[in-house]
C-alpha cells in the first residue's frame, strides 16, 4: 500500500539506525521512503549489503550507510555515534530517528514540521503515541506515555530540567528537530558518555536532559509514535540497583556543571519517583511477582480496536495514514 495522499510530501530527513534484524529495518526505511524526502540508513550489521542491493535502496531515495562499531567509544555511545553521521550528512532543515522497527504517522511528522516552522521558540516536537501488541497472535493497541499529553516545556533552562523530570517521557530521542541543535545535542551526550563511562538501564537520561538545555519543546495532539511491542526488545544495558542513581548523578553534574541555580537533587528525587523498577527490594519484587501472575488469571481487556483507544485518548489521527502505518508493521 502506497500513501499517495502524502507521498514525498514532507521536508525531513529520517535516520533508521540498525545492529541487527535488517529485514525488519529494510521494511522500516522503506516505509519512510514512501513519505519522506530524505531516508539515511546507517547500518552496523554485517555482511554490509552488497552494491545491487544498495542501488536498489538508492533508487528509492534512501541512503546507505556501513558502520564500523568502535568498541573503544563504548556501547553507550555507539548509537549516538550512529545517529551523528547520518545528521551530519543529512540535506534538509528538520530530521527525526527512528527505531530500526518503529514507526512515525505522516499526519505526526508533517504537523511537527509545521509547528517548528511556525514556532521559532521550539527546539524539537514530538506527538502522541501508542504501542502494537500481539498476545496469542492477536493484534491489540495500548496508551505510550500519558505525560505526553498536553506537553509542554516552554520555560528557562532550569524549570525546563525540573518539568521534564517530574513529567518523564523519552520524547527528545523521538522528537522531529532542528538539524543543528540534534546535532549539538547528541555532541553534548557523546562528550559527557566519553567523561564517565557506564552502561546502566537510565543512559537515555543524559541526552534527554541534555535536549532540554538546548531548547523549548511540546507534544503535539496527532497521533505521532507507534512503539513496537510485538518484536523483541534488543537493548543491552541492564544494570540496576540504587548505584545507578548516582552514575546518572554523576553524569549529570558534568552535564549540567554550567548552569547556575540548578538542584540536581531535585532532578534526582523525580527520577526515583519514576523509575521505581531500578532499584526493587526483595519484597518489591516478590510483589511483582504475584501481580504478573494474577493478570495471567484476571486478564485485564484488550483493545484492538485502535479506533477506540485513538477516541478514548483524544488523540488526532487520519484513518488512510494509520491504516499504511499498521499494514507496514504487520505485513
Amino acid at each position: 500500500m502506497t500513501n499517495k495522499i502524502f507521498k514525498n510530501n514532507i521536508n525531513i530527513t529520517v535516520l533508521v539506525t540498525s545492529a541487527s534484524q535488517r529485514e525488519i529495518t529494510l521494511q522500516t526505511v522503506n516505509y519512510y521512503s514512501q513519505i519522506c524526502s530524505e531516508v539515511i540508513f546507517i547500518d552496523e550489521q554485517k555482511p554490509y549489503l552488497s552494491e545491487t542491493e544498495v542501488n536498489r535502496l538508492t533508487l528509492k531515495g534512501i541512503k546507505y550507510i556501513p558502520y564500523e562499531f568502535d568498541s573503544q567509544k563504548g556501547l553507550h555511545n555507539s548509537p549516538y555515534q550512529k545517529r551523528l553521521v547520518g545528521a551530519n550528512v543529512s540535506k534538509n532543515e528538520y530530521l527525526v530517528h527512528s527505531n530500526h522497527d518503529e514507526r512515525y504517522t505522516t499526519i505526526g511528522l508533517s504537523e511537527c514540521v509545521k509547528e517548528l516552522e511556525n514556532n521559532k521558540e521550539l527546539s524539537f516536537c514530538i506527538g502522541q503515541a501508542i504501542a502494537i501488541r500481539k498476545n496469542n497472535s492477536k493484534i491489540h493497541f495500548t496508551r505510550s506515555y500519558k505525560n505526553l499529553s498536553a506537553y509542554e516545556n516552554i520555560n528557562n533552562t532550569n524549570q525546563r530540567l525540573y518539568y521534564h523530570a517530574e513529567t518523564y517521557a523519552p520524547l527528545a530521542h523521538y522528537s522531529v528537530w532542528r538539524k543543528q541543535s540534534y546535532i549539538d545535542v547528541t555532541e553534548k551526550t557523546i562528550q559527557t558518555h566519553e567523561s564517565l563511562h557506564s552502561s546502566t538501564i537510565l543512559e537515555e537520561l543524559i541526552f534527554e536532559l541534555a535536549a532540554d538545555i538546548e531548547g523549548n519543546s511540546k507534544a503535539i495532539p496527532e497521533l505521532f509514535w507507534i512503539r513496537n511491542r510485538i518484536n523483541p526488545p534488543t537493548n543491552t544495558l541492564i544494570e540496576r540497583g540504587e548505584h545507578v542513581f548516582k552514575v546518572i548523578q554523576n553524569k549529570l553534574e558534568i552535564l549540567l556543571s554550567d548552569i547556575d541555580d540548578l538542584k540536581i537533587e531535585i532532578l534526582m528525587n523525580s527520577f526515583r519517583r519514576h523509575f521505581t523498577f531500578v532499584r526493587l527490594s526483595y519484597f518489591e519484587r516478590i510483589i511483582i511477582f504475584i501481580k504478573r501472575n494474577l493478570r495471567k488469571i484476571f486478564k485485564k481487556k484488550q483493545i484492538s480496536n485502535i479506533n477506540s483507544l485513538l477516541l478514548d485518548n483524544k488523540i488526532l489521527y487520519d484513518k488512510d495514514d494509520l491504516s499504511l502505518v499498521i499494514e507496514s508493521m504487520t505485513q
